[in-house]
């Protein structure tokens, strides 16, 4: 939490500079935008245990995507602040070679709600960069095996208190537009984003990979759980309105005809 919080401090900070230093060379023009957007790529639930484990191989191409849009503002040409609400997905498969069982691949799966507060800075030639706080509220957790012959234990959307309810991360990314027009954008970037917690309430007594009759836990276990996820983003963003400074010295807000 102390690091979300000095990560907003310094957004805020870059913010407020920005602002005073155009102020001191004029007016800036602050662009309001709306946009749509969606990724697709792989993502990877790191914990030390899982990979010393010998008896499991990670799969590290493990499908995650998201999709939702985005409200923000754009100083000028180049500097922007805006906050996205996404819909997310992301997995996990492993193939599992227990002495007792013939080989199995089981496969988690993860639906969250995705809040981003987003700092971007886009150069002259429409390439970009971002990074910000990702805040996840888990909806789902769920367990497929290969082999339905074997007895494991229930669903995980029985176990979701197994899992943080709400967990932090952070996002960063590079891109480039696509296309440029006066009031509509295309994007298209790399973005990667990595839990800075602990994804395991209790990972002293819960193992990931714990089937409770087939893989019970190694000997020892503890060892943090951090999904990370990287994918390719494509955004279309819509200039609707800015907000500009009048000759008396007041702003308004005005809506593009």
């Amino acid at each position: 939490m102390k690091k979300i919080i000095l990560i907003l401090a310094v957004l805020l900070l870059s913010t407020s500079i920005y602002a005073q230093r155009s102020k001191k060379r004029g007016s800036t023009i602050k662009w309001i935008s709306l946009a749509v957007k969606g990724g697709y790529g792989n993502s990877i639930l790191f914990n030390a245990d899982v990979s010393a484990d010998p008896n499991v191989t990670i799969n590290y191409l493990s499908p995650a995507y998201n999709i939702g849009g985005r409200f923000g503002l754009t100083f000028g040409d180049n500097f922007g602040v805006y906050l996205e609400v996404l819909s997310s997905s992301f997995s996990q498969e492993y193939e599992i070679s227990p002495v007792s069982v013939v080989p199995y691949v089981k496969k988690q799966e993860f639906k969250s709600l995705d809040m981003i507060l987003e700092l971007r800075y886009t150069s002259d030639y429409g390439f970009y960069v971002e990074a910000g706080p990702v805040f996840h509220t888990l909806k789902s957790a769920s367990e497929t095996n290969s082999d339905e012959s074997l007895v494991f234990t229930p669903n995980r959307d029985e176990n979701l208190d197994d899992f943080a309810d709400k967990y932090n991360s952070l996002m960063f990314g590079i891109g480039f537009a696509a296309f440029r027009g006066d009031r509509l954008n295309v994007n298209v970037g790399l973005r990667g984003t990595y839990a800075l917690g602990d994804f395991v309430v209790d990972p002293g007594s819960f193992y990931v990979l714990d089937d409770g009759a087939n893989y019970p836990p190694p000997a020892s276990t503890g060892a943090a759980t951090n999904p990370f996820s990287a994918k390719i983003m494509l955004e279309v963003n819509y200039f609707f309105a800015f907000w500009g400074d009048a000759s008396c010295g007041r702003g308004r807000m005005m809506f593009f005809q």
